[in-house]
């Protein structure tokens, strides 16, 4: 009886160490950047922080931050995380003033942002480069006005450049804080209404 208690508290007390583990883990490689980003966020003048999250795999990737910009209103960025940040290249916007996106490719791809950067398909609206959250916050009336040109739901904005084809949707409504995978959600209804669009590109995953 004794030995079965003695292994039976080893057990017990390896569990509880295991656990302890697991959880300092998650504390310090996922919580860790998430907690420093925010800080950093809040250190912006003029922001708040209003919300932060982000997708748990080996690492916590694509986080997104609610902020909140005094006078001005809300937005809602991602890819703030180290493996994902790509400004001035990428700079994706989930929600800005109220306004929010979907967008649909020539290649099948489908997504829930406005891409300002560089290298984004949006990018050639603005002869803009913002290479920090900070530069994005400091042009929140510019982005606004650069949305607002743009044709609003029900109807469509159509890009084309040498290398790709989008339609872009932008709705007057909130999106959901939430991991953008989530964002996905009805993606096959979404596949559905792309179909319906005229494509030119003869190599258009829906011309095929």
């Amino acid at each position: 009886m004794k030995l079965f208690l003695t292994v039976f508290i080893s057990v017990i007390g390896l569990l509880g160490c295991f656990i302890g583990a697991l959880f300092a883990y998650h504390q310090f490689f996922y919580l860790g950047e998430m907690n420093e980003i925010e800080d950093e966020l809040n250190q912006i003048e003029n922001v708040e922080v209003l919300g932060i999250w982000g997708h748990e795999d080996l690492t916590l990737e694509e986080v997104s931050a609610r902020l909140k910009i005094k006078d001005k209103g809300e937005i809602v960025l991602y890819g703030l995380s180290e493996d994902s940040f790509d400004y001035p290249k990428s700079v994706p916007i989930i929600e800005i003033g109220g306004y929010s996106f979907t967008w649909f490719s020539c290649n099948g791809g489908i997504g829930p942002s406005f891409g300002i950067g560089t290298d984004d398909v949006f990018g050639n609206l603005t002869d803009k480069e913002f290479h920090s959250v900070k530069s994005v916050v400091d042009d929140y009336d510019y982005i606004i006005d650069l949305i607002e040109s743009l044709k609003m739901a029900p109807e469509l904005n159509h890009f084309e450049t040498t290398n790709s084809e989008r339609y872009l949707l932008v709705s007057s409504e909130n999106s959901e804080d939430q991991d953008p995978i989530y964002n996905l959600i009805g993606i096959e209804s979404g596949f559905e209404f792309a179909k319906t669009l005229k494509w030119n590109r003869e190599d258009c995953y829906y011309n095929k």
